[in-house]
């Protein structure tokens, strides 16, 4: 009893005794799995959970207006980035060199929503090698490593759910040629969810409902497993920041590090240009005059809709979730006590009624929180954004099906280097190969693989087929 006891006295003053209403009849291993959650909670935290459910309900008044971005100098295919950030690159350029760059994939996710049994990186995307997320990411490392003389270090932020999967997968293929050393794994932290009167919700009679903390739980999660420090340490002075669902993102954009750079940002961002209005991603803009991301649900339709004299969408910069981050500053919000705010959502979620029984609800029942990197930019004196090619950057894997599902990814590349074979004087697109695929080695995008094409020896003999450049 003297564990039972340990657990109320930290449960009951915050009343959630009924935590441990199937106490009897648990076995020895579900006790001490439950024991473990209760133990870790931060119970200071559900007064934060309740200010994020009443803001969720009665948001506050915002007073928004666009916010500046380093916009693309050429739209056209195959694109040019803005006159500032192409001048800056030399000095992301010369940071790789000097490895003052480390990059961050944030790999978190299960492909639950790809009907795929496991970690969303493993999940097999490229049409002709099958080449896994992972690999894609592990590959364009290797190339800037060649480019600049060293392999920045690589750090995996995963969830508790996929931590040894993704772990064993990298040595099973032997980190795909990166060294081992400077690939670095570490776990995001998880929140519980309460239901409307405040309650912890229990998934089982012998465990909580939990959840990830959201990519914004980065911030702690590398506070807490050291890595702020050790980058520090390492001469490390920015975070290259990305998502594993991204296969077409940069891991090192020169260009947009240097932009971070020479601006002194403490935290950057990319962003695409968003042309329908009822487009469902966060838009970067302004609130009471602080840069921030804002969700497409907080803009009335009347600004949602807003154009400019050119006709174009005032808020149109739709944050991709890429991001150079500054160690300093990160480690002076860790310094300072400041963590990201908490986000609640509405969920329907079948929990245990009072005999220990699941039920599925009618309605939404239980409140789930998480935390959003892009929250860092309120806490910024500097922030800057810079626009890029939205089929060359930003392709999301979300959906079993769909144009973010795994075929309709598969097909936005094909006609993105489809493009670039007719740009660099090879068959126009409805001549080209079936199937085409470029190793993320070889080249990062339609400008780069352009170039190549044009050298001498380079045009590819056979295009009848299927096209693999390697």
């Amino acid at each position: 009893m003297a564990l039972f006891d340990e657990l109320s006295a930290r449960l009951v003053p915050h009343g959630q005794e009924h935590v441990l209403a199937f106490w009897p009849r648990l076995s020895e291993s579900q006790r001490e799995e439950l024991a473990r959650q209760v133990s870790v909670l931060d119970m200071s935290r559900l007064s934060e959970m309740r200010t994020a459910i009443d803001l969720l309900a009665r948001p506050v008044a915002r007073e928004l207006a666009p916010a500046p971005v380093v916009e693309l100098a050429d739209r056209a295919f195959p694109y040019r980035l803005g006159a500032e950030a192409e001048r800056a690159r030399e000095r992301g350029e010369q940071a790789l060199r000097d490895g003052a760059i480390a990059c961050l994939l944030v790999a978190g996710g299960q492909g639950t929503r790809l009907g795929f049994p496991g970690p969303k990186g493993c999940f097999p995307l490229l049409p002709l090698s099958q080449m896994t997320l992972f690999e894609v990411f592990a590959r364009k490392l290797l190339r800037v490593g060649r480019q600049f003389g060293r392999v920045p270090p690589l750090y995996v932020m995963v969830s508790r759910q996929n931590e040894g999967q993704t772990r064993e997968f990298f040595e099973a293929h032997r980190f795909w040629g990166l060294d081992p050393s400077r690939v670095r794994f570490f776990a995001q932290g998880e929140l519980p969810s309460l239901d409307g009167s405040g309650r912890l919700v229990l998934e089982s009679q012998g465990s909580l409902f939990m959840g990830p903390d959201g990519h914004g739980g980065v911030l702690s999660a590398l506070a807490r497993h050291g890595c702020l420090d050790e980058m520090a340490r390492d001469g490390i002075a920015t975070i290259s920041y990305f998502q594993v669902d991204n296969a077409q993102v940069p891991v090192a954009d020169s260009a947009f590090i240097g932009l971070h750079l020479t601006r002194q940002a403490d935290v950057s961002l990319k962003v695409v240009r968003k042309e329908d209005p009822s487009e469902r991603v966060g838009i970067f803009c302004a609130d009471h005059g602080v840069p921030q991301i804002v969700e497409y649900s907080e803009f009335s339709e009347t600004q949602s809709k807003q154009r400019n004299p050119d006709g174009k969408l005032a808020y149109w910069a739709g944050s991709i979730a890429v991001h150079a981050l500054s160690v300093a500053f990160l480690r002076g919000l860790v310094a300072r006590g400041i963590d990201l705010p908490l986000h609640a959502a509405h969920k329907k979620v079948a929990v245990l009624n009072a005999q220990g029984q699941l039920e599925e609800p009618a309605a939404p029942n239980v409140y789930r929180f998480e935390r959003f990197v892009f929250d860092t930019l309120p806490l910024a004196l500097r922030v800057v954004a810079l626009e890029a090619p939205r089929e060359e950057q930003f392709l999301p894997l979300k959906n079993a099906d769909g144009p973010f599902g795994p075929d309709g990814v598969r097909e936005s590349m094909q006609t993105y280097w489809r493009k670039a074979l007719a740009h660099a004087g090879l068959p126009a697109s409805a001549d080209a190969p079936p199937v085409i695929e470029v190793d993320p080695a070889l080249c990062e995008n339609a400008r780069e693989i352009i170039e190549f094409l044009r050298k001498p020896g380079n045009r590819p003999m056979n295009l009848a087929g299927p096209l693999h450049l390697r």
